[in-house]
């Protein structure tokens, strides 16, 4: 099934999509649905069976209140060879986080803050701004979302606990970034995670291996690889997190990018706004967004 959110005269629904077609999955929201295990599965096909096509004014992100995001910087050699400097880990890196208030879902914005809206700490410190700005890039991510309590789970068995898969676009402001290594900060700015267009369980994508993520700007391809060429793709990045921490239903993992970020290109081509990005996963759909500026906010005379 591939699972969708959407709003209609401002109430939030759960769907299931068939075509151009979203029926109603019984639930108010997917976090619910997943939450149900096998009995939310059932619901949904049946619900959508019985039901005619619901009326919404727009589909929003497949998952918006999902109580962590795990990030894999690097698991994907080409991107780590885009770095000179860079030294591969013996182990599955998870090396950052995303938060839901940063989702946002097909169509919606990702909105650059201007330069001058930057917090300096002191006076006399340097400002997280590099000669580009935010310096703000894109990475498209296959989107693992789980579906059972995971704890100790060997990789052999890790697929059994996956729901399904979606699109990231895991969009960060490098200035931020490599700012003292403020990672989570730099990833984190409102709008910067991207999420959708739906959320494909996993019954319908057996060969994860072959799913091909790509990112475009402008139209213009600049990322495409493999699930199947991750350094640690899923069963074995979901065995190592798992073995540190408990994940819940809900729980998503975004699981690397491969080589193409506008950061590592000569020159560096970051996001600008009146850009619009698309990234996209075979077999589960393409996410679109435009680039907006920020609106300048007034801050207190010191």
């Amino acid at each position: 099934m591939r699972i969708v959110q959407y709003l209609n005269g401002g109430q939030m629904g759960c769907g299931v999509q068939v075509g151009g077609d979203v029926f109603w999955a019984g639930y108010g929201d997917t976090l619910s649905l997943i939450r149900d295990g096998d009995r939310g599965l059932e619901t949904a096909a049946r619900a959508a069976a019985e039901s005619d096509p619901v009326q919404y004014d727009q589909l929003i992100a497949p998952l918006t209140n999902p109580g962590k995001i795990f990030g894999s910087g690097v698991n994907y050699r080409s991107h780590g060879d885009e770095d000179p400097g860079y030294v591969f880990p013996d182990e599955v890196v998870w090396d950052f986080i995303k938060l839901p208030s940063a989702i946002i879902g097909p169509g919606d914005p990702i909105v650059i803050p201007p330069t001058d809206d930057v917090i300096v700490r002191k006076p006399g410190s340097a400002a997280h701004l590099s000669e580009h700005g935010f310096a703000v890039d894109y990475e498209v991510e296959l989107g693992v979302v789980m579906g059972k309590r995971t704890k100790n789970v060997a990789r052999e068995d890790a697929l059994e606990h996956i729901f399904g898969y979606t699109v990231f676009n895991d969009v960060g402001s490098r200035s931020v970034q490599f700012h003292n290594r403020q990672a989570d900060l730099g990833k984190n700015f409102d709008t910067f995670c991207p999420m959708g267009p739906c959320i494909v369980t996993k019954d319908e994508l057996p060969d994860w291996e072959q799913i091909r993520v790509e990112s475009y700007v402008n139209g213009e391809r600049r990322q495409s690889a493999l699930v199947g060429e991750q350094i640690a793709p899923p069963p074995v990045g979901i065995e190592w997190l798992s073995s540190i921490i408990t994940i819940e239903p809900g729980d998503c993992l975004s699981t690397g990018t491969p080589a193409g970020c506008g950061t590592f290109m000569n020159p560096p081509r970051f996001l600008n706004p009146g850009d619009t990005v698309t990234v996209s996963a075979s077999g589960i759909g393409e996410l679109t967004n435009p680039v907006v500026a920020g609106e300048a906010r007034t801050r207190p005379k010191a």
